[in-house]
């Protein structure tokens, strides 16, 4: 087999995390802010061809502003080969702790984009039930299991009507009452082209559930980060996303490619 080192592309594909005050940055800012990450690291990243080149990188379905993660992923083509422990020390040098590299490895150039790899998704939900409402995690099951045997939650953004079809998107879910008093709620959650769950429009829906008002009849409208009656102050955590395999088995999209042409003698570094 030829030396890995020869060829001319490489497909760095990097996990972080977005955490902190920099869960409120919207895509296109941690898009941008990734790209000055990898300049201030000094990879040699490759550029597209065109009228305006720019760096040549591919990222993650977009998280909505507010939502944290433990488990962001982007991929960066280089022009030269850079040993893992190098790379991955000189990105984390280079980013802020809330959006910390945790593990990079090689993946085969010709691999199917992020977007179209990770077909599941898992959230974390931390609760605080608003005073005044006596709401157990019994209830809010049973609110959603209401939604998602109706299937689907109208709601707006912006001036489009939408529609969060839970049939497809919504996979299982499990709430759990915490020792402080507050609820848990996780998702399991699928994404594809035809869409993804959107937890925050969920809650809303789950929030009018429990009030059980007729008044509030109509679309939700989504703000992103929603004004919850029943609910005082929530937190959402992407987890985890996943590959699925043909056999439905769940595979991080870290895993170090079995092609010949990725550079087999390199693996993947644990997270901290």
């Amino acid at each position: 087999m030829s030396d890995p080192r020869a060829q001319t592309l490489f497909r760095l594909r990097c996990a972080f995390v977005k955490h902190g005050r920099l869960a409120y940055l919207g895509h296109l800012e941690v898009l941008h802010t990734i790209e000055r990450i990898v300049r201030r690291a000094g990879l040699p990243f490759a550029v597209t061809q065109g009228f305006s080149p720019h760096m040549r990188a591919g990222f993650a379905s977009a998280l909505p502003v507010g939502t944290s993660s433990d488990a962001e992923y982007f991929d960066l083509f280089m022009t030269e080969f850079v040993p893992v422990p190098d790379a991955l020390e000189r990105l984390r040098a280079a980013a802020p702790i809330d959006l910390a590299p945790t593990a990079v490895c090689y993946i085969d150039v010709h691999a199917p984009a992020l977007t179209a790899a990770i077909t599941r998704v898992m959230y974390r939900i931390a609760i605080d039930v608003a005073d005044g409402y006596d709401i157990a995690s019994e209830r809010i099951d049973a609110a959603i299991a209401q939604l998602k045997e109706q299937g689907s939650i109208p709601y707006e953004r912006g001036r489009k009507h939408k529609v969060l079809d839970l049939a497809s998107t919504l996979v299982s879910w499990k709430v759990s009452a915490l020792s402080d008093g507050g609820l848990e709620l996780t998702l399991d959650t699928h994404i594809s082209n035809d869409g993804s769950l959107r937890p925050e429009i969920l809650l809303s829906a789950t929030d009018r559930l429990l009030l059980g008002c007729a008044e509030d009849e109509g679309p939700i409208v989504s703000t992103g980060i929603q004004n919850l009656r029943t609910i005082r102050r929530y937190a959402i955590c992407r987890t985890a996303q996943y590959v699925e395999d043909a056999d439905g088995s769940l595979l991080s999209p870290l895993r170090t490619d079995e092609t010949p042409s990725a550079p087999k003698s390199v693996s993947s570094v644990p997270s901290l």
